[in-house]
C-alpha cells in the first residue's frame, strides 16, 4: 500500500505563557504543515506488524501563528520565532524529522529525530491510525509532550522575565494519508 500526505495534515505546537504579566500574554498554538511525502506500507492485514521509514520536513518560515494576534504582535512573534534565538530560519530554513514507525495499521510508536537549528533531538511519539469503515484513507494522530529546551529552543522572555514562555511544549500530530496504491499500480 502506498499513502500520500494530504495538505490538511498538521502539527499543532502548544505553548504556555507564564510570569507576572501572563494575563497580557496568551498560550499560543502554532501550526506547522509538512511538505508532501509518501510512505509505502507492506501489510496484508491491519494487524500485521510494520516498520515504516518516515522522512518529513517543515519550512520554518511557514509555521502559522495564532489567528487572534494584533498585526504588531504578529510581526513581533514572527520575528522572534524566525530569529537567531529560536528557529534561526535564515541559517536553518527547514525542520527535518527522520525515523521509523513500528506497529500495526491501528497503533504503534514513532521513534524519530527532529533536526532543529542543526542539532538532532530524539522523540518517541505513540501514534494511533484510524480508518472509517470502507474508507481507504488513514488518519494518524499522536501527541508528544516535553520541554522546549529538550528540542534545543530557549523559551521566549520579555520585560525582564515578567512575560515569558514556560519550558514546555506539546506537539499534536494530525496527519491525513490518502491511499495512492491504485494510481501507483496503474503505471
Amino acid at each position: 500500500m502506498r499513502f500520500e500526505l494530504t495538505p490538511d495534515s498538521s502539527v499543532a505546537i502548544e505553548l504556555r505563557a507564564t510570569g507576572l504579566l501572563r494575563a497580557v500574554g496568551h498560550d499560543p498554538v502554532l501550526t506547522a504543515r509538512p511538505e508532501p511525502f509518501a510512505v509505502v506500507i507492506e501489510a496484508a492485514r491491519d494487524d500485521d506488524e510494520v516498520d515504516v521509514p518516515i522522512a518529513v520536513s517543515f519550512r520554518a518560515t511557514a509555521i502559522e501563528l495564532p489567528g487572534d494576534l494584533s498585526p504588531g504582535d504578529r510581526v513581533r512573534m514572527r520575528d522572534n520565532l524566525n530569529g537567531r534565538d529560536v528557529l534561526d530560519s535564515q541559517r536553518f530554513p527547514s525542520i527535518e524529522v527522520r525515523g521509523h514507525y513500528k506497529g500495526t495499521l491501528a497503533a504503534g510508536q514513532l521513534r524519530a529525530s527532529i533536526m532543529l537549528r542543526g542539532t538532532e533531538h530524539q522523540v518517541d511519539v505513540p501514534l494511533r491510525l484510524g480508518r472509517q469503515q470502507d474508507e481507504p484513507n488513514v488518519r494518524v494522530t499522536g501527541t508528544w509532550e516535553g520541554r522546549l529546551t529538550d528540542l534545543g529552543i530557549k523559551p521566549f522572555r520579555a520585560l525582564m522575565g515578567a512575560l515569558r514562555l514556560e519550558d514546555w511544549a506539546k506537539l499534536r500530530i494530525d496527519a491525513r494519508m490518502r491511499d495512492a496504491t491504485e494510481r501507483t499500480s496503474g503505471r
